[in-house]
């Protein structure tokens, strides 16, 4: 009797079929993935590993001797938060009650930003979710940035060369400082403490670093500027900023990534909190918790420095006696050598 021909035998889950599903779904997976960015607009650009699968132009690369490296992440795997909604500080009580959570308490930092006699607060947890805010206070374009792995806070004024800039988050880091791009047709990287473009069309190029921003308990800028605004979150904000913590790395003496232009040779331990103040052409570099101990007001070049300092948690504001701008500058010691931001000259 010959053999009746059969078709195919169709593979059930008991003979394996659940790999070739798992497979299909892996590979739909990945494509979802690739496919993301063309969707949403979101670059999926970036290794996380190699500098050059970032898509950026690196001509005239300008690292000034420091290491510039991928983060792990893809570029734009933090969203900046352009153009935020905002609320008078004085009702945040409220605002934390309505939502039966603590967006902002007295002990959080904050970075303050004062622009033409307008106050507005900008939560450290909530520039941990994005590292860039693009925002306008008083009529002004400004990019408050923060760096977490420098713990480094500056507020730029966008307005560079003609053009007001849309910054985003590279996914490159330099001496483990942010490394920003602007979002246009040929996009040129910024370095935040660098405060200047280091590859691209606009390589060389420096951006204004504005005066005034400083890093305080939000109790203190409050009391400071009662009439504060406060930056407020986005949809998703809430879910980012409980994932995102980094008070392990800042206990730890590690540096995460290569630091090419530190040495270790100054006496202070990589992570020491630093407040750097310019007026004119001095400086001086002050440690914060001496600061936060109390000081009386010292000369900077040609200007009163005044210090208004809470011991528990640490907190300090500066300003002028006469009110001209102060340069205020929070960091990381090792950041601050990294980018030869001057001490006292």
């Amino acid at each position: 009797m010959s053999a009746v021909p059969r078709g195919p035998r169709r593979m059930g889950f008991r003979e394996g079929g659940w790999v070739v599903l798992l497979a299909a779904l892996l590979a739909t997976g990945v494509m979802a993935w690739a496919l993301w960015g063309v969707f949403t607009g979101r670059s999926t650009r970036g290794d996380g590993h190699t500098v050059e699968s970032y898509g950026f132009d690196l001509d005239g690369l300008r690292t000034d001797g420091g290491s510039l490296v991928a983060s792990g992440q893809p570029r734009d795997f933090l969203q900046p938060l352009d153009e935020p909604g905002v609320m008078p500080g004085h009702e945040m009580l409220a605002y934390n009650a309505a939502r039966r959570g603590k967006y902002v308490v007295s002990s959080d930092r904050v970075v303050g930003v004062v622009v033409d006699g307008v106050a507005r607060a900008y939560p450290v947890r909530l520039l941990n979710a994005h590292e860039v805010i693009n925002d306008t206070v008083a009529g002004v374009p400004i990019a408050v940035t923060f760096s977490p792995l420098c713990d480094a806070a500056v507020a730029f004024d966008r307005r560079v060369a003609g053009r007001t800039l849309v910054l985003g988050v590279s996914g490159l880091l330099l001496d483990n400082n942010l490394v920003m791009y602007d979002r246009g047709e040929r996009p040129s990287l910024w370095s935040q403490l660098g405060a200047a473009a280091i590859a691209g069309p606009m390589a060389g190029t420096p951006l204004r670093m504005l005066p005034e921003v400083q890093v305080c308990t939000w109790k203190h800028w409050l009391a400071a500027h009662p009439r504060t605004e406060v930056v407020l979150p986005g949809p998703d904000d809430d879910r980012r900023m409980k994932g995102l913590s980094y008070s392990r790395y800042l206990l730890s003496p590690r540096l995460e990534f290569p630091a090419a232009r530190w040495t270790g040779a100054t006496g202070l331990e990589a992570k020491t909190p630093v407040v750097v103040l310019r007026h004119g052409d001095a400086s001086v570099e002050l440690l914060l918790r001496d600061a936060a101990a109390g000081m009386p007001p010292f000369r900077l070049g040609d200007a009163t420095v005044e210090v208004d300092a809470q011991a528990q948690p640490a907190s300090v504001l500066f300003r002028t006696q006469d009110g001209s701008p102060l340069l205020v500058l929070n960091c990381l010691h090792f950041a601050r050598v990294c980018f030869r931001i001057p001490p006292t000259t």
